[in-house]
């Protein structure tokens, strides 16, 4: 209440001082104009976009003919409906409706992802005892990076081997659109600050990890005709959160086809535990998971937790 009447005190002197100009001065004009405008980096693959235009003008004038004149009754009159509205407004404020209080929390902001390397290991551990939350971590790495890699070149052909068909059908419309529009998409030193499983759930015919990682990279469009930059910038480095789901068969995972977290090349699963490709050493059951989805992390992200034939661990 005291800033209300504070604030009360001080609208009341700039009524006074309005008034004395008012009176000083029979005509007045008045006129204003500005613009801006920014843009905030994330592409259609990865990330979100940000715009932001405005453009403001107003003008006010009197006739120089015209009397400004204000009488005591109306400056009294003008006073008491400024502090009328103050009080009104100040119990308002400091009584805030129900509907307010139970508004759910503003999109854009977040959420934290809970760490849940060790429990998703042990649960997937006693279906498949070669799991290892490192490898999953390093499968998801490598394709996130080839993924965003093959966004940017516009042919996602070297990563379909990675990808369920569905998120491969659907990106390669993405795709295919940015190729209509002559629009070309840039991600640079991608680094990832970090990684970590965060859900897991299992069904009587799938099971899901989905994998946290806090990313960093420089992102920019051009256009195909003019290589000029449309969005973004070659400097500014974008820190962005992503959730990669990524999906197997649980009827018989030696059975499923298995993938090489390096390269991406079929693995023989009677191999010594090196890609005949690349020749990196992997445990083969660790990398058959195709990556299902791809989501950033927002205020709504709902976490799955971890859910074995229904049940919650």
């Amino acid at each position: 209440m005291k800033k209300i009447l504070k604030l009360a005190l001080a609208l009341i002197l700039s009524a006074l001082l309005l008034c004395t100009a008012v009176y000083a001065f029979d005509a007045n004009d008045y006129d204003y104009g500005g613009g801006g405008g920014g843009w905030g980096g994330g592409g259609d693959w990865g990330g979100g976009g940000y715009s932001y235009d405005n453009d403001y003008s107003s003008s006010y004038s009197s006739s120089s003919g015209g009397s400004s004149d204000m009488t005591w009754e109306e400056l009294l009159i003008t006073i008491v409906v400024i502090v009328g509205f103050l009080v009104v407004g100040g119990i308002w404020a400091s009584h805030p409706s129900k509907s307010k209080k139970n508004k759910p929390p503003v999109s854009g902001v977040s959420r934290p992802v809970p760490n849940r390397n060790n429990e998703i290991r042990d649960a997937v551990r006693q279906f498949d005892p070669s799991f290892t939350a490192d490898g999953m971590i390093s499968h998801a790495v490598t394709t996130f990076t080839k993924v965003q890699n093959a966004w940017c070149a516009r042919d996602l052909e070297p990563v379909r081997s990675l990808m369920h068909v569905n998120l491969y059908n659907t990106t390669v419309k993405q795709v295919q659109s940015k190729i209509d529009q002559h629009v070309t998409y840039h991600y640079e030193n991608i680094t990832i600050n970090n990684a970590y499983l965060t859900s897991y759930v299992r069904d009587s015919e799938y099971e899901y990890v989905t994998v946290y990682l806090n990313t960093k990279y420089i992102d920019y469009q051009t256009d195909d005709n003019t290589g000029n930059i449309l969005r973004g910038d070659k400097t500014t480095m974008w820190n962005l959160r992503y959730l990669m789901k990524f999906m197997r068969s649980t009827s018989d995972t030696a059975d499923a086809p298995k993938f090489c977290p390096n390269c991406g090349a079929p693995l023989d699963i009677a191999s010594s535990g090196k890609c005949e490709y690349c020749g990196s050493t992997v445990t083969t059951t660790n990398f058959d998971w195709l990556l299902s989805d791809f989501t950033t992390v927002r205020a709504d992200t709902k976490d799955d937790g971890i859910r074995i034939n229904g049940g919650n661990k």
